[in-house]
């Protein structure tokens, strides 16, 4: 487990699919030392279904799978990437508009939905998401925030019947 504090505004770290609860614990950090708290949950809900596309790509296969999480600090905002050994996204189309009838289009739909901008490179084996911060509007932000909350709504109502 490889940690790399290179400055203020980049970070980097290799953590263990089975230890990827530490990849929250890094964004709340990096969202409070920056100052976008108010992104948080855009960004963690990103990040964490990102994780859950990962593990479900590997299934019960992830004991000894790694991924290198980074972080940068761009003008106009800020950048979170995860990188894997394999083509995990390779073949994921990230759609706003793809109908959601399964786990992963679920994730592929708030990633999509929660993220300005997302590139995947090194042959699907990276996927950076690109939150634009500064000077977001403020009524894109309630949208996103909205979008979060019915979405979570929507998911209670259909498990409790």
């Amino acid at each position: 487990n490889t940690k790399t504090l290179m400055d203020t505004s980049t970070y980097k770290s290799r953590v263990a699919l089975t230890q990827s609860y530490k990849i929250n614990n890094f964004v709340e950090n990096i969202c409070q030392e920056h100052n976008i708290s108010n992104y948080y949950g855009a960004i963690s809900v990103s990040i964490e279904r990102i994780i859950e596309l990962i593990n479900s790509f590997y299934g019960n296969e992830y004991e000894n799978k790694y991924i290198t999480f980074c972080f940068e600090q761009c003008v106009g905002g800020v950048s979170f990437s995860i990188e894997s050994i394999d083509e995990i996204f390779s073949n994921i189309i990230f759609d706003k508009s793809k109908e959601l009838e399964s786990e992963s289009d679920i994730n592929v739909f708030l990633i999509s939905k929660l993220s300005d901008k997302i590139i995947v490179s090194e042959n699907g084996k990276k996927i950076e998401l690109l939150f634009f911060v500064n000077g977001i509007e403020p009524e894109l932000l309630l949208q996103r925030q909205e979008k979060i909350k019915e979405f979570n709504s929507n998911r209670m109502h259909q498990n409790i019947k």
